[in-house]
């Protein structure tokens, strides 16, 4: 096409006009020519629009890596290298992509150090608490929420009860589901819609043997959503009890 060979003949701004007359034009291969014309926009250095391309691309053709690679570079770019990271995750295996996030992994703990670094008292120790979650470091995990809890100047508002969510989270994993229950409730009795505190409950209190309990709560989730799994399995398997 005419934008191929103006890229080789290394006219990007002209390239971007023909990939744009392409896509207007309607009839091709849309994620690719977004593809192509992120290329050039990055080559450019107008990053912003190479990402909106690369997002439209993978949205249209998510088994087609070079969207990921698109979208990661111009993150990067940007100087955001956790987002770039989490991007390319999204990618098929693919051996280029797999070199990309070797290289973008050192950038986006320091990165992800800075921006803790930068938080204070209980935010702060949310995110290393986050960090630790991830690390499968649940105990280490759990205290560093619960110190994050002792911070919060609202021990019931947005941040208290997030923390508490996530406390929860660390409990399941460490299989005390009792600890589960309490926190859970706790987070649901000052907000009865709490999807995650729900799909927590739920989950929890089935090994506990409280069957209804856990069933009132796989009802409540479908109530706010037809199409959850977890709540729909949960609700097929203990109907039969």
């Amino acid at each position: 096409t005419r934008g191929n060979a103006a890229v080789k003949a290394g006219g990007m701004e002209e390239a971007v006009r023909c990939y744009a007359a392409g896509l207007e034009a309607g009839g091709g291969d849309t994620a690719v020519l977004c593809s192509n014309r992120a290329l050039c926009l990055q080559k450019l250095g107008r990053d912003e629009e190479a990402l909106e391309d690369a997002r439209r691309c993978v949205a249209l053709r998510p088994d087609f890596f070079k969207g990921y690679l698109r979208g990661a570079m111009s993150l990067r770019s940007l100087g955001r290298p956790e987002e770039a990271l989490a991007f390319l995750r999204r990618c098929p295996p693919n051996d280029e992509a797999g070199r990309l996030v070797a290289e973008l992994r050192p950038e986006a703990e320091a990165a992800e150090r800075a921006r803790i670094v930068a938080l204070g008292g209980a935010e702060r120790a949310k995110e290393e608490g986050n960090v630790l979650f991830r690390k499968g470091l649940f105990e280490d995990a759990l205290a560093k929420y619960g110190e994050a809890l002792e911070c919060c100047e609202d021990p019931e508002g947005e941040l208290a009860l997030a923390l508490r969510n996530n406390r929860a989270a660390c409990s399941h994993q460490l299989g005390d589901f009792g600890a589960v229950v309490r926190e859970a409730s706790f987070v649901l009795e000052r907000q009865p819609a709490n999807a995650k505190a729900l799909a927590r409950r739920m989950l929890a209190l089935e090994p506990l043997e409280r069957y209804q309990a856990a069933l009132a709560d796989a009802r409540a989730l479908l109530r706010q959503d037809p199409r959850h799994e977890t709540a729909n399995k949960t609700q097929h398997r203990l109907s039969k009890l």
